[in-house]
């Protein structure tokens, strides 16, 4: 042989070589569940003044008006003030408490087609309205959390207002309609929640805005807030807040409930529920912002 040195340096691996071919591997007696349910550390806790709020969309045909109707006579409406109430209803909003054990009308418009089957899915095509879509929101105390319901957006939005005397019109250019909710977690274990209708409109403009004592750039469009329709109800973990629209759907309340679909014959119905509440503790310093 030419190079006897090589000989000598392969010899080794060689034998190396042929002893790991014979090893037999051996499948783990374990899985990631078990160990992670036997590690000693912790789970890890969400913030003490943060609210997990499930973001449900209910689609009602025009035909199941009668369920509607039915719905809404086992839910309770007294929750808000009669005068709210009322100012509630001339702009075309309805809303309700929903405790943790549903009504069986409601589970019933929970299981009906609309709710259960995607059309545009089955249809091949694809649904991009991210607005309208069930979710799950971790909610800091007193944060801005926006929920669109325009399918899209409006190039010219009229919206007529009424009250006990008089009627009024407003219009908008390229408008979204959007609620902004907010939580507030209470010593208790309930969490105080506010909704407010806003329409979102015009092009978007850069403008500096003041932010735990610092100036931030933001971008985003005009705002028309009602807050003569704000709403606020105290949630025990599991209850929720519906909002929808009456029957026959007038100014605010058909826009953002029932106009806002391709599908012109589906009104919808927005349910906000606690599903989880960190501030839980009757006896802790209150550090949380308050409405």
């Amino acid at each position: 042989m030419r190079f006897p040195h090589l000989r000598i340096l392969l010899l080794p691996l060689l034998t190396t070589w042929s002893l790991c071919g014979c090893h037999v591997l051996k499948t783990p007696q374990w899985s990631l569940e078990e160990q992670v349910e036997n590690s000693p550390l912790t789970t890890p806790r969400i913030a003490s003044d943060s609210v997990v709020i499930e973001v449900t969309f209910i689609r009602v045909p025009s035909e199941e008006d009668g369920l509607m109707e039915t719905v809404w006579q086992d839910i309770d409406e007294t929750h808000v003030d009669s005068d709210l109430r009322s100012r509630l209803a001339e702009n075309g909003f309805r809303c309700g408490k929903l405790p943790n054990a549903l009504p069986a009308s409601f589970e019933q418009l929970l299981s009906g087609d609309k709710n259960v089957t995607d059309p545009k899915a089955q249809a091949g095509s694809l649904n991009l309205n991210l607005g309208l879509q069930n979710r799950r929101l971790q909610c800091n105390a007193g944060s801005e959390n926006h929920i669109v319901l325009s399918d899209s957006v409006i190039d010219e939005l009229v919206i007529i207002h009424s009250d006990e005397q008089y009627t009024s019109a407003e219009r908008f250019q390229q408008a979204q309609c959007q609620l902004e909710f907010r939580t507030y977690p209470q010593a208790d274990g309930s969490v105080k929640i506010e909704v407010i209708p806003q329409i979102h409109h015009g092009n978007a403009k850069s403008q500096f805005k003041g932010h735990d004592g610092a100036w931030l750039l933001k971008t985003e469009r005009n705002i028309q807030e009602y807050t003569n329709l704000l709403v606020d109800a105290s949630l025990q973990p599991g209850e929720s807040l519906l909002l929808s629209c009456v029957e026959s759907a007038p100014g605010l309340g058909g826009h953002f409930f029932s106009q806002n679909d391709d599908d012109q014959e589906v009104q919808h119905m927005l349910r906000l529920r606690v599903l989880h509440t960190q501030y839980d503790d009757l006896f802790q310093a209150s550090d949380i912002p308050q409405p």
